[in-house]
């Protein structure tokens, strides 16, 4: 698994980074570390011949050092996935009958990677993590009716929206007892199912598995597919609860549900819930929910 990670100089980035360690921990994931800042006044037209190439902001570059030594702090030195390339000399075979002693380094086994871009915030993420063939893109936020970044704005809304890939939305402070899941459970991807089990155990949390119906015929169906979603948490000593909403009420129930830790959504291409939550909804959904949001693809 590939996460980027997109961080401003705010708590809620901080807290967001504390998560993705332990994340980490227990994936091994291939991360990057991606900071942005804004294009200077120059730097948004074009440059003079001769110009200085604009300069990372000092606070930004050793903000991006912290969140780092962060996520490295939460494993050992020794057995670290991201432990730093070592040097040595070896005797290894150059031509036949002849070898040759040559300096090698042993590359870490995972790849930790600090980046940072300059320019439009929700831009420059989304560019990044195709650039980065990216499989989940974090971002903090803080908490309220905005899920604002402080001086960007409703970057994560943006990026829930225009990404190709799993977005996870970290309200700043929040606890998750409880991680309730609205699965489309015809579509739904072995990674996505993978990815709410590494959830439950990061957080030790209880997990409520909704099924969406329609009238009794879909519901005895999405009963018998339910049954083999249920079977494939169990094997993983993970016991989740059962809950059937019908589709015409799902807007409704997810709103009363928004005090939930971690809100899951299924969100991947011909999923029912894109038909029954559009994007206005979906971001009026982050903004408004006090709870973290995974939406899968």
């Amino acid at each position: 698994m590939r996460i980027l990670v997109a961080v401003d100089q705010n708590p809620y980035s901080t807290h967001a980074v504390s998560q993705v360690a332990g994340l980490a921990v227990n994936t091994w994931a291939d991360i990057t570390l991606l900071g942005l800042q804004p294009k200077t006044r120059s730097a948004a037209g074009k440059a003079p011949a001769g110009a200085v190439r604009p300069m990372v902001d000092p606070s930004l570059y050793q903000a991006m050092h912290t969140y780092r030594d962060a996520i490295l702090g939460h494993f050992e030195t020794e057995t670290s996935p991201y432990a730093q390339v070592a040097y040595d000399y070896q005797l290894l075979p150059i031509e036949t009958d002849r070898w040759q002693e040559l300096l090698v380094g042993r590359s870490t086994r995972k790849d930790f990677n600090v980046v940072i871009r300059q320019g439009n915030p929700a831009r420059e993420i989304l560019a990044e993590a195709e650039r980065d063939g990216s499989d989940l893109i974090v971002l903090g936020c803080q908490r309220g009716e905005d899920c604002a970044w402080e001086e960007w704005g409703n970057v994560p809304q943006k990026i829930a929206a225009q990404s190709a890939c799993t977005v996870w939305i970290i309200k700043k402070e929040r606890g998750i007892k409880k991680i309730l899941c609205c699965l489309d459970h015809d579509l739904v991807s072995q990674e996505s199912l993978e990815m709410i089990s590494q959830m439950v155990t990061l957080y030790q949390a209880e997990l409520d598995i909704v099924g969406l119906t329609e009238g009794r015929g879909l519901r005895e169906n999405v009963e018998r597919k339910l049954d083999r979603i249920l079977k494939y948490y169990q094997s993983r000593d993970i016991f989740p609860l059962i809950e059937l909403v019908a589709l015409s009420s799902l807007e409704e129930f997810i709103s009363r549900e928004a005090s939930w830790g971690l809100m899951t959504l299924w969100m991947g291409k011909k999923s029912l819930l894109e038909k029954v939550l559009p994007k206005n909804k979906v971001t009026r959904l982050i903004r408004s929910s006090d709870s973290s949001v995974l939406l899968l693809k």
